[in-house]
C-alpha cells in the first residue's frame, strides 16, 4: 500500500551531483527525473487505452487518453522550468554527464514504440540494459495505438484496414471523414473523442520534441550533444515525426 513516510526518503535521495558548486544540476537531475514518472505514468495510461480499443471498448478509452494529454502538456511545462537554467550554469556540469543523453530514456522510446513512430534500431543501443532491451523488444511486438484504433473501428462496423497499401489507406480516410463529418450517434461521438484524444497526445509529443529544440538551442547553441549526437541539428529532425498521420491528414478530405 501506498505509505509516504517509506515513499518520501526513497524518493529525495536520488538526486546526487556530480559537480560540486554546480547550482544549476540539482534542478536538471529533477527535472529529468519528472520525466521519467510522466514517461511511465503515459505509457500506463496508454496501455489502458490501448487494451480498451482492441476489446471494441472505446469509452473506457477516452479517461487514460484525456491524461496522457495533460502529461504532455506538463512536459512542455517542464522544459520551460529548465530554460529558467542559464547556459553558463549549464556548462558547469556538462561534461561529467558525457556519455549520457536525455534521448536514451528507454521509456520514451517505448512511447514511441506504442505510437507507432519508433525505430527498431533504438532496440540495440549499447545503453540499455537487459530488462529495458526486453521491453522495447516485447514494445514492438505489440499492436500499437493505430492499430488497436482501426481494431476497434472493424468491431463497430466500420471499415478500417490495418493495411499498407495506398487502398488500404484511402478506405480509412474515407471511414475518418465520414465519422468527423457525422458523429451525432453517442456510439460514433465516442469513437470521434477518441480520435481526437489520440491526436491531442500526437500534438502535445511534437510540441515538446520542437520545444526540447528550442531549449536545447539555448543551453548548448551548436555544441554536440552530451551523448555524442549532432546536438540541436539531430533534435530538428525528430519534429516532423507523427504518430498518427491519417488523423491529421483527414483534416484535408472534410
Amino acid at each position: 500500500s501506498f505509505r509516504s513516510e517509506h515513499l518520501q526518503p526513497v524518493l529525495l535521495d536520488l538526486q546526487h551531483p556530480l559537480t560540486p558548486g554546480a547550482h544549476d544540476e540539482m534542478l536538471f537531475i529533477v527535472v529529468h527525473q519528472e520525466y521519467e514518472l510522466l514517461f511511465k505514468l503515459i505509457l500506463h495510461e496508454l496501455d489502458a487505452a490501448r487494451n480498451a480499443l482492441l476489446k471494441v471498448d472505446p469509452g473506457s478509452a477516452i479517461g487514460p487518453l484525456r491524461r496522457v494529454g495533460v502529461a504532455g502538456e506538463l512536459l512542455i511545462a517542464t522544459l520551460r522550468l529548465l530554460e529558467t537554467m542559464g547556459p553558463e550554469g549549464f556548462l558547469k556540469f556538462r561534461d561529467p554527464l558525457a556519455p549520457a543523453s536525455g534521448f536514451q530514456s528507454s521509456q520514451f522510446r517505448e512511447i514511441e514504440y506504442i505510437g507507432g513512430g519508433g525505430d527498431p534500431r533504438h532496440a540495440e543501443a549499447d545503453y540499455l540494459n537487459d530488462d529495458q532491451r526486453r521491453t522495447l523488444e516485447r514494445r514492438m511486438r505489440e499492436p500499437t495505438m493505430w492499430r488497436a484504433l482501426c481494431q476497434c473501428f472493424e468491431g463497430m462496423g466500420m471499415s478500417m484496414p490495418s493495411g499498407d497499401t495506398a487502398a488500404d489507406r484511402e478506405t480509412r480516410l474515407a471511414s475518418l471523414a465520414a465519422l468527423y463529418h457525422d458523429h451525432t450517434d453517442p456510439t460514433r461521438r465516442i469513437l470521434h473523442m477518441v480520435c481526437e484524444a489520440l491526436l491531442d497526445h500526437d500534438e502535445s509529443i511534437l510540441r515538446w520534441r520542437h520545444h526540447h529544440v528550442l531549449m536545447a538551442s539555448r543551453e548548448i547553441g551548436a555544441r554536440t550533444g552530451t551523448g555524442g549526437s549532432a546536438g540541436v541539428a539531430y533534435l530538428e529532425t525528430t519534429t516532423g515525426k507523427r504518430f498518427f498521420p491519417e488523423l491529421w491528414d483527414v483534416r484535408t478530405r472534410l
